[in-house]
């Protein structure tokens, strides 16, 4: 379309949006307009049962952020009054008009009805680039500022339900949106087509970068008044299967709000299902590729459901015990399981290690290759183009973001062939080859770092803003640790248990620099060499030469 000549792919992809389907209430509505017998009608007619029903599909709506307004009075020279039957507003800024007309003959409008449309268009209340002529006939577009000879696009009526994505790319409230934006681009393009001096050029480029700087302000205050989708996600999760909460949700980074209803979706089916079909899904006592998040997630669901005071009885998981079968229970094994990275149980102790070699070492990847960065830029400009403006995913979206979310699955697709390579069947893991395998991950990465002696200044500029660095955790920070303190330090009574029942241990993670821990035991130090002792012992099973070059290579040697 002629809007998009200028513009190359990645330019193309963040000034335009793809919208979502119609719903068949709308379709049916065109398909209904599309059959009307308007020989007979007046132009108040067609406004009424033509015109309004496709504003309505657009998206405009009186007193909404796009809204609309009808027969809106201006006047030239102070005297000649005028009525504009459509006009077309974003957070109250006009963007394009439409101009009525009762059935005309003839496949396209003449001057007279396109000159009366452009007079109302460029009157400085409304000055609008784009506008729309309809007739119950047929409708046409005209962009006045690039072409007032043909319109950019003609559609009839008839076909109304097979051409109206046309109207939809240009018409509806986000893509007008960024027609304006790009015509503020193609009149910048034009201002300099003919610049001959650079230092003018310069100064102008200051003028628009201040211009830009004083609008940062605005920006922030319209985001904290806007009202954001936050609810698509929510909504997903509730009505998901186990299998999906179980194998995909709870391996991924989640916000409380998510948590809560995982866990509320999971004991609806507890209730519906028995305890039985969801704990040997949620807990089975075979091996798989458990995770921090996993792990965190399932000590909020059994605390939960603690404080409802639901029995359990013969449930196939590996916190499991016959004589002990209450949610407090497995909730107090599962405790000193986090709190020790699992060193009771080396088949899950290796399992989390790997998880965490395989992270570090994609995010070593994805810092030295560029084009996995080309990759996550292309996904972002995606997400632009087609989630809502108004959606939280298109809000926090960002190539890095993309990264930081890849770096969860493949890490968690490499843990999961892992464990599938090292399992000689469900129940029995294959500890020693496991380990040799881990030794191999830890020499992979030693081996990175001796091709690309400058990674770390590479890393650092690549600056993904995680929260906690990929390289810190089972390096010198204890995540597993400090995600169980996180879930504990809101429920007094669990609080209060790990105080008086783990302190030591709570201790150790303040000193390793657990915030939470830090809420719970206060602001811990230890020697050195003690904490070292427990970083050699809980990720790398007593390898010292490992731990010390890991930590050193990663900058972290002196910690």
């Amino acid at each position: 379309m002629l809007i998009d000549k200028g513009f190359n792919v990645k330019e193309a992809l963040l000034l335009h949006k793809e919208l979502p389907e119609l719903e068949p209430r709308q379709l049916e509505e065109l398909a209904r307009i599309e059959k009307l017998d308007i020989e007979n009608y007046t132009e108040a007619d067609i406004r009424a049962e033509v015109i309004d029903p496709i504003v309505r599909i657009l998206g405009y709506q009186k007193g909404q952020f796009s809204s609309v307004d009808r027969e809106k009075h201006i006047r030239f020279l102070g005297k000649t009054h005028k009525y504009i039957d459509y006009s077309f507003t974003l957070w109250q800024e006009n963007f394009w008009i439409i101009e009525a007309k009762r059935p005309l003959n003839g496949d396209h409008f003449g001057y007279s009805e396109l000159s009366q449309a452009t007079e109302y268009a460029i009157h400085p209340a409304i000055n609008a680039s784009i506008i729309v002529l309809c007739d119950g006939i047929k409708l046409e577009i005209f962009d006045r500022e690039e072409d007032l000879e043909k319109p950019i696009v003609t559609i009839k009526i008839v076909n109304l339900s097979r051409d109206f994505h046309f109207l939809r790319k240009i018409l509806s409230p986000a893509n007008i949106w960024f027609f304006y934006k790009r015509r503020v681009l193609r009149s910048i393009d034009k201002a300099f087509e003919v610049e001959f001096n650079q230092s003018r050029a310069n100064e102008f480029q200051e003028i628009i970068e201040r211009r830009f700087a004083e609008k940062t302000n605005q920006i922030r205050k319209n985001f904290q008044e806007m009202q954001f989708d936050h609810d698509t996600y929510a909504r997903q999760l509730a009505t998901a299967t186990l299998d999906e909460i179980i194998d995909i949700h709870y391996f991924m980074p989640q916000s409380v709000r998510s948590v809560r209803v995982m866990n509320s979706a999971i004991t609806d089916k507890l209730e519906q299902d028995g305890a039985y079909q969801v704990f040997s899904k949620l807990m089975p006592t075979y091996y798989r590729e458990f995770n921090t998040n996993y792990y965190m997630y399932l000590i909020q669901f059994l605390i939960e459901l603690d404080q409802k005071k639901v029995h359990l009885t013969c449930l196939p998981c590996w916190l499991f015990e016959q004589e002990n079968s209450t949610p407090e229970s497995l909730t107090k094994k599962l405790i000193k399981y986090m709190l020790t990275y699992f060193e009771e149980d080396e088949q899950r102790k290796i399992i989390l290690l790997a998880s965490s070699a395989y992270r570090r070492i994609y995010k070593m990847m994805s810092v030295i290759e560029p084009h996995i960065h080309k990759f996550a830029e292309a996904k972002h400009l995606l997400t632009r183009l087609y989630h809502s403006e108004f959606s939280w995913e298109q809000i926090v979206s960002s190539p890095e973001g993309n990264i930081v979310f890849d770096l969860y699955l493949q890490s968690l697709h490499a843990t999961m062939r892992f464990v599938k390579q090292f399992s000689k069947d469900k129940y029995n893991f294959k500890n020693e080859l496991a380990k040799q395998h881990l030794n191999e991950l830890w020499s992979f990465e030693r081996a990175i770092f001796a091709k690309y002696p400058n990674y770390l200044e590479l890393m650092n500029e690549r600056d993904y803003g995680e929260l906690h660095p990929t390289e810190v955790i089972d390096v010198v920070y204890d995540d597993l640790a400090h995600s169980c303190l996180y879930i504990l330090e809101k429920y007094p009574k669990w609080e209060k248990y790990v105080r008086d029942n783990h302190y030591d241990l709570v201790v150790d993670s303040s000193a390793l620099g657990s915030w939470s821990a830090i809420k719970i035991v206060g602001n811990a130090t230890k020697e050195k060499e003690y904490l070292d002792s427990i970083r050699v012992q809980r990720f790398f099973f007593g390898d010292v030469t490992t731990y010390q070059e890991l930590s050193e290579k990663y900058g972290y040697g002196n910690s």
